[in-house]
């Protein structure tokens, strides 16, 4: 008898992506071995094999896009030659097991008329799929009033449809929906946002109907239908030689999207101040030294950064729906140049920790998306980022605030400079700082604020830091 491998309990987004199938069709796969990868708007999660045998079939396709709902099919494992159940036949045997779970009593308050009250059929005796109950329940259509067509006269999804459309009950001709009623994959969303689409205009094709940034991309090609001769020349990449080309997906497209949002609707601007690190890395070899704490550089910079943070609360905050909120929790996001592209794993109550838990927690997270082990809860709660563009050997960074926060912190690469004390110049080691703020909750004068405030505990450490 063949096991059906089906989406577990993982945590992640409503939507997400099947970014690969670790073994084909036909291959022998073990109980527990990683068959597949599903990625959501946050984090990527493996999907296991529940059982030894033959991987006979798959039912979603690498790249498409997929309701995470618990239980849902994704492919059968048994022995080579077995048969195959379709996804009807799936979700017929999953109607079944619901309805000998179910309680003699609810199926009994289930039970209702049909329309034209001949029959004296009821919605709970009708043969129906899963999705098309929930469309049923959805649009308020009696199921004992729509003729079935899947395996054994069972209603599908589309019977449900079509049963509207030939009542006038097409949701796109009569029933007005706002957005919000819409259901909508994230990536639709995002787009109709961007474009200026109303997602109740356009007519879903996803699972339970929901519309996917396919159908938005339908919708405006439909819309300009027409146009196309009005279009301006423009320098595409069409007489050039492309030698490799790389659809975004994933995180890389989450990435791309939430800072694209970020860059067209934060107002950003930028200020920089060169800093003398000479006392600070005096600091830091005295830690090692006397105290026996091996912190970095970075592990202090941040610990400063949380300094900074708690004495200008406006900076650790959100702006969301016109409000900047400051927030008590002082945590800060570190980003990460992971394997699929800028992850930024956040440090939670940085000023609650000593620096060599600070230290161990920052090493812990890089190396964990270094990895490609993180998890989505590792990503989440920051108020604050600071991203250290020295690695890459570049001294200045405009970077794009991580929404919703307010403002982001560069870390410039180590170099040596000029600096003038009481008249003298002398040459010592700094770094710039390049911090980009929300121009609607800061100004620049804030931004001063927090960079001389900063510059006086790197310059200063033992302000702050006791017993160096």
């Amino acid at each position: 008898m063949v096991d059906v491998i089906r989406i577990p309990k993982l945590g992640l987004s409503d939507y997400g992506e099947l970014v690969s199938w670790e073994v084909d069709i036909g291959d022998t796969v073990s109980k527990e071995q990683v068959v597949a990868v599903l990625e959501s708007e946050k984090a990527s999660a493996d999907i296991e094999s529940t059982s030894d045998g033959v991987l006979l079939e798959t039912y979603v396709e690498t790249g498409e896009e997929v309701a995470i709902e618990v239980g849902k099919p994704l492919a059968v494992v048994g022995e080579e030659g077995e048969s195959v159940p379709s996804l009807d036949e799936l979700d017929e045997t999953a109607e079944e097991d619901d309805a000998q779970s179910k309680p003699e009593s609810e199926t009994e308050t289930a039970a209702t008329q049909s329309d034209d009250g001949q029959s004296g059929a009821s919605a709970s005796d009708v043969k129906a799929t899963p999705r098309a109950k929930r469309r049923a329940r959805e649009v308020e259509v009696d199921l004992a009033a729509v003729d079935g067509t899947g395996p054994q006269g069972a209603i599908t999804e589309d019977d449900i449809e079509r049963h509207r459309s030939e009542n006038g009950q097409d949701s796109g001709s009569t029933t007005e929906r706002s957005d919000e009623e819409v259901k909508a994959t994230p990536r639709a969303k995002r787009r109709a946002t961007e474009d200026g689409v109303e997602l109740a205009n356009v007519k879903g094709s996803g699972p339970e109907g929901a519309v996917t940034e396919d159908d938005v991309e339908a919708y405006l090609e439909s819309a300009a239908e027409g146009e196309s001769e009005a279009e301006p020349a423009s320098a595409s990449s069409g007489d050039l030689t492309v030698t490799e080309s790389h659809e975004l997906s994933g995180i890389r497209k989450t990435i791309a999207d939430r800072l694209s949002q970020s860059a067209r609707e934060k107002p950003h601007v930028m200020g920089t101040r060169e800093v003398s690190i000479e006392q600070l890395e005096r600091v830091r070899d005295r830690l090692r030294t006397n105290h026996d704490v091996d912190v970095s550089l970075n592990d202090l910079l941040l610990h400063l950064v949380g300094r900074v943070l708690d004495d200008l609360p406006e900076f650790n905050a959100h702006f969301e729906d016109g409000t900047h909120k400051f927030i008590d929790e002082i945590n800060v996001g570190y980003a990460v140049d992971g394997s699929r592209g800028l992850v930024v794993p956040v440090i939670p109550d940085v000023l609650e920790r000593s620096l060599s838990e600070l230290s161990e927690m920052r090493r812990s997270l890089v190396q964990r998306v270094i990895d490609d082990e993180f998890e989505p809860a590792d990503l989440q709660g920051g108020t604050f980022t600071v991203t250290n563009v020295g690695v890459f050997e570049m001294d200045v960074s405009y970077s794009i605030i991580n929404p919703p926060e307010v403002a982001i912190l560069a870390i410039g690469r180590r170099k040596h400079a000029p600096v003038e004390r009481n008249g003298e110049v002398d040459f010592e080691k700094v770094i710039t700082f390049s911090l980009t703020i929300d121009h609607r909750a800061l100004d620049g004068a804030d931004s001063g604020a927090f960079l001389d405030q900063l510059a006086e505990y790197v310059e200063h450490p033992g302000v702050v830091l006791d017993a160096v």
